[in-house]
């Protein structure tokens, strides 16, 4: 049995691919606090605190052993990941990484260069075969800080903000739908130095996802347009202050088309990743498990 290292294991996309792969493959998840999560109902799973992905050499001791990495993290972790594998000399055959298809953003953004210039890494200088997965916004449990938090705004008003028309597209993709795209890609070759982008199977427009998420707790909701120029205003007064719940970036950003191409990976995946409309009572399900919704 193939031995992998799941770094970022205590998020939420990490401690998934835990179930999701202890069958099947030794793993070390790699963390920087063990306390975050309960991994004892996963026996054998080897559990590595690391300082900071950051930190080689602390990196490198966690991967002594390893066969594989998925990187749950940030991808502009990748330079530290290959001075780790290189410094750790463990035996690694596949390298996945979760990048963002933010990089297609055409507004100005630190953060997008960041990551486009971890990928140009990655195709440059690695050494062993990678596989880079970028997913939209990711949905479908209770602590996702957007989709959730959407719920319970729905649930809780009965009347809701929108910037703008509320007319620019979004393609939420569903964790579960992401998790299996991991597993898939693990030490298959052909998924090897290819890139490829995750979302939900058709994209709606800000409108109709407020309405779905709406529908689907047996609610309509009433929006009520905001000028753009007024909420950038009032979102840097807020800033200024401290208290502002979103960045002038996210304004923007809502503004901007975010639908993405999923054709080649409904080719090489050989399935089609659930819609909104299919996800979305996941998502509400998981939140009422938990106590977050009535």
């Amino acid at each position: 049995m193939r031995t992998i290292a799941v770094i970022g294991a205590t998020g939420e996309v990490g401690f998934r691919l835990i179930p999701a792969l202890h069958s099947s493959y030794r793993i070390v998840a790699v963390v920087r606090n063990r306390e975050k999560r309960n991994f004892s109902r996963y026996p054998g799973v080897k559990v590595r605190e690391v300082d900071d992905v950051a930190n080689v050499g602390s990196l490198a001791r966690a991967l002594d052993g390893c066969e594989a990495i998925i990187n749950t993290g940030y991808i502009w972790f990748a330079e530290h990941i290959h001075q780790a594998v290189m410094q750790s000399q463990a035996p690694i055959r596949h390298i996945v990484l979760t990048g963002s298809t933010g990089i297609f953003t055409r507004l100005p953004s630190q953060s997008a260069e960041r990551k486009r210039l971890a990928e140009q890494f990655i195709q440059e200088q690695f050494r062993c075969p990678w596989t880079i997965i970028r997913p939209t916004m990711i949905y479908g449990h209770k602590d996702d800080r957007n989709i959730s938090r959407l719920v319970s705004a729905v649930a809780r008003y009965p009347i809701m903000p929108l910037i703008g028309k509320g007319n620019s597209l979004i393609q939420p993709v569903l964790i579960h739908d992401l998790v299996k795209a991991y597993g898939m890609a693990l030490f298959n070759s052909k998924y090897y130095n290819k890139s490829y982008n995750i979302g939900g199977s058709k994209a709606y427009s800000n409108r109709q996802l407020i309405a779905c998420a709406a529908s689907s707790l047996g609610r309509r909701a009433r929006l009520v347009p905001l000028p753009v120029t007024l909420v950038r205003r009032g979102v840097a007064l807020l800033s200024m202050m401290g208290v502002s719940p979103i960045s002038t970036e996210q304004v923007e950003r809502f503004q901007e088309n975010k639908d993405i191409d999923l054709s080649s990976f409904i080719a090489d995946f050989d399935y089609v990743p659930r819609d909104f409309e299919q996800g979305i009572h996941l998502l509400i399900r998981d939140m009422k498990e938990h106590g977050r919704l009535r």
